[in-house]
């Protein structure tokens, strides 16, 4: 007997839940319905584009079959704010906009500062968030460190080092200088009060992790033989 051929799944992101659906054309009022958001009328859609966002109307079609993931968020609000994100327009349904939105939105690198150009280049810190006015445009930039060290806490002990990424094997040569590069030494790293978007988990070899101030590791070195 037969079987039926299963149908091809499209996916898109919306509140940070990933839906599929077999339509590869839906509306934003589409989108609502799957997420279990009632009453679609209640509710604005903006959507990540162009390293921006742009409000989706909800009658408007979107495509899920270009060959990437669209990335929605719904506010049950009418009232909508603007910023811009790096000279691109940010359309948000509420007025604060968290730093790990921007860099999501923005797909911003972490090894970059946000800073809120319209304050006087203040640095927004990876736990803090915009506040966005009805009137007016709040302008943020992703820009190189100005700092160029941190401080964090390797094994119990603070040290400084440079702004940026650290590695697995620069953090294992860190810790243990004397054992680094030896055939049976095995090395483990994990790390905790690291950025917003990985506070905390474990790097495996050949990972890097962008370093904060008073980030926490912990590596450990084990004899293989």
């Amino acid at each position: 007997m037969a079987t039926a051929a299963r149908k091809h799944q499209f996916a898109f992101v919306l509140n940070d839940q990933t839906l599929t659906t077999d339509d590869p054309a839906i509306t934003a009022r589409d989108a609502l319905g799957y997420g279990g958001f009632r009453s679609a009328s209640d509710y604005s859609v903006v959507i990540y584009k162009n390293f921006g966002t742009e409000l989706l109307g909800l009658d408007e079609t979107l495509r899920l079959d270009e060959g990437h993931v669209p990335v929605l968020r719904a506010f049950d609000s009418d009232r909508l704010f603007r910023a811009l994100l790096n000279e691109r327009e940010v359309v948000w349904g509420k007025g604060r906009i968290t730093a790990s939105d921007l860099r999501e939105i923005g797909q911003i690198p972490d090894d970059q500062d946000l800073v809120l150009d319209s304050d006087g280049d203040q640095l927004i810190p990876d736990d803090g968030a915009v506040i966005l006015r009805e009137k007016g445009v709040e302008r943020v930039r992703s820009v190189d460190p100005n700092d160029e060290t941190v401080t964090i806490i390797l094994n119990g002990e603070q040290i400084t080092v440079d702004k940026g990424k650290l590695t697995f094997e620069d953090l294992a040569k860190l810790a243990f200088p004397k054992l680094f590069g030896r055939e049976l030494i095995c090395f483990t790293v994990s790390f905790s009060r690291g950025p917003k978007r990985r506070p905390e988990g474990a790097l495996l070899e050949g990972g890097k992790i962008r370093v904060v101030e008073g980030m926490a590791f912990n590596v450990s070195a084990t004899d293989k033989s």
